[in-house]
């Protein structure tokens, strides 16, 4: 194989870019089953098409409530008092209803709620009921999923963008908007204060952890949803997609986000849904259709020619993904992120 052959031979095709997508979409839907509940999974497999407004909005809202001082006050009173953990995550999704007292806590002198979002939500004349639903332990899979989605992929996508910006096709760079909006969306449903509670309790770490937990989790969403809006606006580009088309996804995106608040507000705290096997099993059901535009876009894509070995590149033209990941002149880092979602 002469020079240009060798180069050709290190240079992925679109069909082998969309692998790490397709499983982007996937495993990212499982690990919201598995560690945000089923609800949180099928919340994720209908908003995430339509999902940046929801993550932008959402995570400048998780930090508001992080740093606000009505969060601390919230903090401060579940220490102090004898109050429920998960009646006090009710309080803050404004699902108490109005007490004996005549003014529930939040609400001003009026009668009015200071709603951040400026929407009054609904109230339920039974707390013991909606509190079956908040998953306010802190758990293994909870840490797992928290480092899956606010630590490892800001940090894979990052690498994503700088290899793939301008070597990805159009609907690749759109489609891969999707997939970053799954593991971005679960930081904007629940904000895991508990867990930068527990950081704060523990005795090496203190406040100093419990400072970065919240950082982490609100940059890292706000960072995944500019990621998102940028390939879509990239991506739009390369598509050279009518004008009208994206009119018409900016609309649907502002109803999608306004119905989501409404249906999975940010709070702290999951929802239980059917035990792991029941809540895994919907995070694969929700992938399917979360990877298939994906999926559609790797199998629609041209693909290399493969000699008798089956492995080898033809004389001209890209590599196959296997042969790509052989290549001595690709960094590891590259060969990284064309596997790994």
């Amino acid at each position: 194989m002469d020079s240009q052959d060798s180069q050709s031979a290190c240079q992925l095709p679109d069909q082998g870019r969309a692998f790490s997508t397709v499983l982007t979409a996937f495993v990212g839907s499982i690990v919201n089953g598995a560690t945000n509940g089923c609800l949180v999974a099928f919340m994720t497999g209908w908003i995430s098409w339509l999902a940046v407004l929801r993550v932008l909005s959402g995570a400048l809202i998780g930090l508001y409530q992080a740093f606000s001082s009505s969060y601390a006050k919230l903090e401060q009173e579940q220490v102090s008092t004898s109050r429920p953990a998960d009646e006090i995550a009710m309080e803050e999704r404004g699902l108490i209803p109005e007490t004996s007292q005549g003014v529930a806590h939040g609400e001003s002198k009026d009668g009015t709620k200071a709603w951040l979002s400026g929407i009054q939500r609904p109230q339920h004349s039974s707390i013991k009921t909606m509190n079956k639903r908040l998953r306010q332990e802190v758990t293994v899979f909870g840490w797992i999923g928290w480092l899956y989605t606010a630590v490892y992929s800001p940090i894979v996508q990052v690498l994503w963008l700088a290899e793939n910006w301008t070597a990805a096709s159009g609907p690749l760079k759109i489609v891969r908007a999707f997939a970053i909006s799954i593991a971005a969306l679960s930081l904007t449903i629940d904000t895991k204060k508990r867990y930068a509670i527990k950081l704060r309790e523990t005795k090496y770490l203190g406040s100093p952890a419990c400072v970065a937990f919240k950082i982490i989790n609100g940059v890292s969403a706000f960072g995944m949803g500019i990621m998102c809006a940028a390939l879509l606006i990239k991506g739009a580009i390369d598509t050279s997609l009518e004008w009208y088309i994206i009119v018409v996804y900016c609309i649907f995106s502002v109803i999608w986000a306004a119905a989501s608040f409404s249906i999975c507000p940010v709070q702290d705290g999951g929802i239980k849904g059917f035990g792991l096997i029941g809540d895994v099993l919907m995070g694969a059901f929700a992938g399917i259709f979360l990877a298939a535009p994906a999926f559609a876009v790797m199998q629609t894509a041209e693909s290399p020619t493969l000699s008798a070995g089956g492995f080898s590149t033809p004389e001209s033209g890209p590599a196959s993904l296997q042969s790509y990941l052989s290549c001595d002149s690709v960094a590891v880092w590259q060969k990284f992120v064309a596997i790994f979602p």
